[in-house]
């Protein structure tokens, strides 16, 4: 029987060998040769795609945020809602840590450098109209504030913790520090506090 395949793309294959070789040696002792040889490519096929080795960290972002809104797909099963919003933010924050800090400061640094750096949300509109309602259905669980205010504010929260732990090479605790943010800003009653 016949099946399609669909071949991976240039581009796709060059981002994942990259972050399988930053994570095995760190950002700065990979060469664009050496991500050349390992998904078998031409350097002139790198810069097609990529005008430096710090731009194509812009990709490597891309690749984090798809990853995580496909681990997002998962979230609907914890019964409070304001848990449900927690594991939006928990999906992305477990491919940061995944990717490591190297990594995850030079996207930063890339998109800052390319003007970008109010594009590093992983929060489209789609996705924003799934915690808005998240946000709606957790105010009867006593969480008040518009529910526009609440996502854009935990959106900050949750990327300046991560900048923090960016700017200091992945020493502090990520997920609590975010939990801590965000419990402060919904201060959530009794027993709703993110596990």
């Amino acid at each position: 029987m016949y099946t399609s395949y669909t071949k991976p793309n240039t581009k796709d294959i060059m981002v994942e060998k990259a972050i399988e070789l930053f994570k095995e040696r760190g950002t700065e002792a990979v060469s664009i040769k050496d991500i050349c040889d390992r998904a078998a490519v031409t350097r002139n096929a790198f810069y097609y795609h990529f005008e430096s080795k710090d731009l194509l960290f812009d990709s490597v972002g891309d690749w984090v945020s798809r990853i995580s809104k496909e681990r997002i797909q998962m979230i609907y099963e914890p019964d409070s809602y304001y848990q449900q919003f927690w594991e939006y933010y928990r999906a992305y924050i477990l491919t940061e840590i995944e990717m490591g800090a190297d990594i995850m400061n030079r996207i930063c640094f890339s998109r800052t450098m390319k003007g970008r750096a109010d594009y590093y949300s992983y929060i489209d509109d789609k996705l924003a109209l799934q915690m808005t309602a998240l946000i709606r259905r957790a105010q009867e669980e006593k969480i008040v504030g518009s529910p526009e205010d609440l996502l854009w504010t935990s959106y900050d929260i949750v990327r300046g913790v991560n900048i923090k732990w960016c700017f200091q090479w992945g020493t502090s605790d990520i997920l609590s520090e975010t939990k801590r943010g965000l419990d402060t800003l919904f201060m959530p009653s009794e027993g709703h506090a993110l596990k």
